[in-house]
């Protein structure tokens, strides 16, 4: 009587999935098989090792195209190993090694390389982040996704648009065979923060803070941050740009400030002179008003040797003016004097708004302010905008009626 592997053999045979030879090189010239006595497959095949050397292995499987798919992934994951890279990459992992390669090529400088490492940080705490991104399947990132609702909108796009880019290296690499994030329906989620909006001081808040500066010296034997504060209202600069200018900055004769350089935060939170700004928008001149002008001749005058020969130094801690010292100081000014203290960052908004109520056009703040493109500037003051539509009703009006 005829054993059961005998019979599967036979069948085998008849259909064509084995051919007739047996333990010899099979007709794919992949590798070779043969049946175990226990009616089995065993394939056999060479491959190279993660160190560059050919070696032989086998999978026991009850069929030939079983063995032959664990072969190919078995080889795949070899291939992977080879290019140092582990088969079995999280989320993370995946982007922590991009961020590198970008940072020790230079596409990113420190500053970039801590931030994109710092909104890391967020979704390693997610599960996904400790599954192999193999693993990872639609329905897990979706689930992820609409844990995010309580973030800030500007985090949820930057959490989306790393997950997709971790998807996009993988499938690159051969992590995975499909990406799935690139379907229409996996889209960017909506959260349910309402967006923080950002307003500067109303001009009776401007007043008084600018009476409370001028009447109001700090404390012996600490840093006075007034003339930055004042800077930051009359130019718009961001507050590292201001406390990392030095004196060729400043151009009287053709009355601008160079921005050229900013204080960055880097490795373990360290400040450092950047020499270079936020962005490649950030490198801009910025004109000197009449109302600013006295503030950077004060500040030139005060101007001590330092060793980075920036006009703003912390002379007490030999060290730079980081922007959290001078807001301290400017959130104890505004609870002295009772107006909103949100920030000093809101002394660049007020700047905005005032050159907004002027009538100075979008293009032309965009420019002084740095921004990246012109929709970042109608979005961030679409308020400043709107609130200018009745008094532009009526100018057009005016302009009609004289024709």
């Amino acid at each position: 009587m005829a054993t059961k592997a005998t019979n599967r053999k036979k069948a085998e045979y008849a259909t064509g999935t084995l051919g007739a030879n047996n333990g010899k090189r099979a007709e794919f010239g992949a590798g070779s098989f043969r049946y175990t006595d226990s009616g089995k497959v065993e394939y056999r095949f060479g491959y190279t090792d993660e160190f560059g050397k050919p070696q032989r292995k086998s999978f026991t499987c009850d069929d030939l195209n079983e063995c032959i798919a664990k072969a190919e992934a078995f080889k795949k994951r070899m291939e992977l190993l080879r290019d140092d890279i582990n088969p079995d990459e999280s989320i993370c992992k995946v982007l922590r090694r991009a961020y590198q390669k970008d940072y020790d090529m230079g596409f990113v400088r420190e500053q970039g390389y801590c931030r994109n490492l710092a909104n890391l940080r967020i979704l390693e705490k997610s599960r996904i982040a400790k599954m192999p991104i193999r693993e990872v399947t639609k329905n897990d990132v979706t689930k992820y996704f609409a844990t995010l609702t309580d973030y800030s909108e500007s985090m949820v796009k930057k959490l989306y648009a790393q997950v997709k880019l971790a998807f996009s290296i993988a499938l690159m690499e051969g992590l995975i065979t499909e990406n799935f994030m690139e379907q229409r329906d996996m889209k960017c989620p909506k959260v349910g923060k309402p967006k923080k909006k950002v307003s500067g001081l109303t001009t009776e808040q401007q007043k008084k803070f600018v009476e409370a500066l001028e009447t109001t010296d700090p404390p012996n034997g600490r840093n006075d941050y007034r003339l930055q504060l004042m800077i930051e209202l009359y130019s718009g600069m961001r507050m590292g740009e201001i406390n990392a200018l030095r004196r060729e900055d400043i151009d009287f004769k053709k009355n601008v400030i160079h921005v050229r350089r900013t204080i960055s935060r880097g490795f373990e939170y360290r400040e450092f002179l950047n020499d270079t700004t936020k962005t490649d928008a950030g490198q801009r001149d910025v004109p000197i008003s009449s109302k600013l002008r006295p503030y950077l001749e004060q500040a030139l005058e005060r101007q001590k040797p330092n060793a980075d020969d920036l006009i703003f130094y912390d002379y007490c801690k030999n060290s730079l003016v980081t922007t959290s010292q001078v807001n301290c100081y400017y959130k104890r000014v505004c609870r002295k004097i009772g107006i909103p203290a949100d920030g000093q960052h809101a002394l660049r908004h007020t700047f905005a708004t005032r050159c907004i109520e002027s009538g100075i056009p979008a293009i032309v703040l965009k420019n002084w302010l740095g921004h990246t493109n012109i929709h970042i500037t109608l979005d961030t003051y679409t308020d400043v905008f709107d609130s200018l539509n009745n008094e532009a009703v009526n100018n057009f009006d005016k302009y009609l009626e004289a024709m």
